[in-house]
C-alpha cells in the first residue's frame, strides 16, 4: 500500500510540474520540467515493479489457499510474461485474470512516460511589460542649426543635416542618444515629443485633354515646396502635389492638385526602439498629437541673406534634393501615344502601369498616377524626426526626455497540451488501479508474503526447511543426499504438464 501511495504521489507531482510550467519562461527553470518528469517517471516505474511483484505474490497465495491446481499456480506466478500469455489464458480463470490485469498494468505504465513528455513543449511567445526610456530629442530645431540662408531662401554652409540625408538615402538606422535610450532584449513601443510640424491639406481638380499635342507641356505629375508667409506674417511651408488621377474613354484626364500647409510645432512621434536604434512608426502618423505650434524667424521669406535658416529651410532642400518632380505630358503623333517626360524620378514610383489601370481610356492616352502626398508627408516627418534627434545629440548637455513604453520580448515558454496530460494521468491511474485490483484482499493472508524459493517449499511442508529454517544450502543438500544422491551440486527442477503430472529432471549446475 505504501508503494501504491508512492505511485500516486509521483502522479500528482508529475501533473503539478506540467501544470505549473505552463506559460513560464524556459530560462526561469533551473531544472527543466523534462528532467523532473524523468525523475518522477523512473521512480514510479521502480515502485510499479515492486507493487506488481507484491500483487502477484498476494494472488499466488490467495489462489493456493483456495485450492488452485499446481499448473495454474505456475502460470499465476509467471503472470503471462512473454509467450506464456496464451498458456495462462488457457490454464484457468484465476491465471487468466492475473495475466490480463498484469499485462494491462504494464502497458499503462509503459505509456505514461511518453505521454507525459508530450504533455509539455516549448513555444515562442510575446511577453509585454511596461517600462520607461530616456532619449535625447529637441522640442524645436533652433535657427541656424541647418546653416545660413542664401538669396533664394535655400540653405548654404550646410552645417548639419547632410548626414541625415545620406543616412535616409541608404536606409541606415537611427541611433538613439540618451542615458537610458536602449531597449535591450526586446522591442519597445511608445511616443515622445519632438520638433516637427502639423499640416492641413485640401484637394482641387482640373481637366486635361490627352488626345492631341495642344496640351503638350501640361503638368501631369509634380511635387514642389516653398516657404511662404500668412496674413499674420508667420512662416509656413507650402507643399503642392499634382497627379493625373484618371482618364475617361474620350482621353479626358482628371488632374488632382493636393495642397498642404505645414506649420512648425512640437509633435508626438510614435516610435519603436530596439537595442540602440529607434524608428518612426509611419503607420501611426495620422493619430499623432500636436503641442506648441510656433514660427521660426529664420523661416520668414523676408529674412535677409546670411541669416540663420529655420527648419523649413532644411525641408525645402529635402524636397528639391529627394522628392521634387514636374513631369509633363507629351503627345507623340508618330506613335499616336501620350507620354510623360520630366526631370525627376518620383513619377516612376507612383506611375500605375496599364495592367493595373482599370480606367476605360484608350491605349493612346492610358496614363495614371497615384497620390504622392501621403508618401511626401511621411518622408518629411521622418526627416524632421531624424533632425530633432541629431540636434539633441549635438547639444551639450543633451536634452533628454523620459517616456513610457510597452516592452515586447520574444520569450521561450513552456506550453501544456491538455490532451496528452489527461492521457498520461489516465494511463498512470489505470496502472495503479490494476495493480491495486491484483492486491485486493491481501489482508486476508494475515502476514506479508513473497514468492521466495525458500518460502514456497517451506509453506508446502518440506521437512528440512520446516525443522531447520536457518540451515545453509550445503547443510540442506547433505541431509537430502540419501533421498536424492544426485542433488549435491545440482538443482532439482520440477515441471508440470497440462494434466498436473510431475516430470522431475536433474540438470547439472
Amino acid at each position: 500500500m505504501a508503494v501504491l501511495l508512492g505511485m500516486v504521489l509521483c502522479l500528482v507531482a508529475s501533473a503539478a510540474v506540467v501544470g505549473v510550467s505552463h506559460g513560464q519562461a524556459v530560462a526561469s527553470w533551473r531544472i527543466p520540467p523534462a528532467v523532473l518528469l524523468a525523475i518522477f517517471s523512473s521512480t514510479s516505474s521502480v515502485l510499479f515493479v515492486s507493487a506488481l511483484d507484491s500483487a502477484i505474490a498476494v494472488r499466488f497465495w490467495r489462489s493456493a489457499s483456495r485450492g488452485t491446481p499446481l499448473p495454474e499456480l505456475h502460470y499465476i506466478w509467471e503472470r503471462g510474461r512473454g509467450f506464456g500469455l496464451v498458456r495462462a489464458v488457457r490454464s484457468g480463470s484465476r491465471a487468466r485474470t492475473v495475466a490480463i490485469l498484469a499485462g494491462a498494468a504494464c502497458v499503462s505504465e509503459f505509456l505514461t512516460s511518453p505521454l507525459l513528455q508530450r504533455a509539455t513543449y516549448q513555444v515562442v511567445r510575446d511577453t509585454v511589460t511596461a517600462d520607461t526610456l530616456a532619449m535625447g530629442i529637441v522640442p524645436r530645431i533652433p535657427d541656424g542649426w541647418f546653416g545660413d540662408r542664401d538669396e533664394t531662401g535655400a540653405v548654404y554652409e550646410y552645417r548639419n543635416g547632410l548626414a541625415q540625408l545620406r543616412e535616409w538615402s541608404r536606409r541606415e538606422p537611427i541611433i538613439t542618444s540618451g542615458s537610458r535610450s536602449a531597449c535591450e532584449d526586446g522591442i519597445c513601443d511608445g511616443s515622445l515629443w519632438g520638433a516637427g510640424f502639423t499640416h492641413d491639406c485640401w484637394t482641387t481638380e482640373e481637366m486635361l485633354d490627352l488626345s492631341s499635342n495642344k496640351t503638350d507641356g501640361s503638368t501631369v505629375f509634380s511635387v514642389t515646396g516653398v516657404v511662404k508667409e500668412n496674413v499674420t506674417n508667420s512662416a509656413f511651408f507650402h507643399l503642392k502635389t499634382k497627379y493625373l488621377s484618371k482618364v475617361d474613354s474620350n482621353c479626358m484626364g482628371t488632374i488632382k492638385a493636393e495642397t498642404c500647409y505645414l506649420t512648425s510645432a512640437t509633435v508626438e512621434y510614435p516610435v519603436t526602439v530596439q537595442n540602440a536604434t529607434v524608428s518612426l512608426r509611419t503607420d501611426k502618423l495620422r493619430a499623432m498629437r500636436v503641442r506648441n505650434p510656433y514660427s521660426s524667424p529664420g523661416d520668414s521669406p523676408k529674412a535677409p541673406k546670411g541669416s540663420p535658416a529655420g527648419p523649413f529651410g532644411g525641408l525645402r532642400d529635402l524636397i528639391y534634393s529627394v522628392l521634387f518632380d514636374n513631369a509633363t505630358k507629351l503627345y507623340d503623333a508618330d506613335s499616336n501615344m501620350s507620354k510623360v517626360q520630366g526631370p525627376g524620378m518620383t513619377e516612376t514610383i507612383f506611375y500605375i502601369p496599364s495592367s493595373a489601370n482599370p480606367d476605360p481610356s484608350p491605349p493612346k492616352c492610358r496614363l495614371k498616377f497615384a497620390s504622392p502626398v501621403s508618401y511626401a508627408l511621411e518622408v518629411m516627418h521622418e526627416f524632421m524626426f531624424r533632425f530633432a534627434i541629431a540636434a539633441a545629440a549635438n547639444d551639450s548637455p543633451a536634452e533628454e526626455q523620459t517616456f513610457s513604453v510597452t516592452k515586447t520580448e520574444r520569450t521561450l515558454v513552456f506550453q501544456v497540451d491538455p490532451g496528452f496530460l489527461a492521457a498520461s494521468v489516465v494511463a498512470l491511474t489505470a496502472g495503479i488501479v490494476l495493480v491495486g485490483a491484483l492486491m485486493w484482499n491481501w489482508w486476508l493472508l494475515g502476514r506479508p508474503v513473497t514468492l521466495s524459493p525458500l518460502e514456497t517449499p517451506a509453506a508446502l511442508g518440506m521437512p528440512v526447511l520446516v525443522a531447520r529454517p536457518h540451515a545453509t544450502l550445503p547443510e540442506i543438500l547433505k541431509e537430502t543426499q540419501g533421498v536424492c544422491p544426485q542433488a549435491i551440486g545440482a538443482v532439482h527442477f520440477v515441471e508440470y504438464n497440462e494434466k498436473g503430472s510431475v516430470a522431475p529432471e536433474i540438470r547439472e549446475m
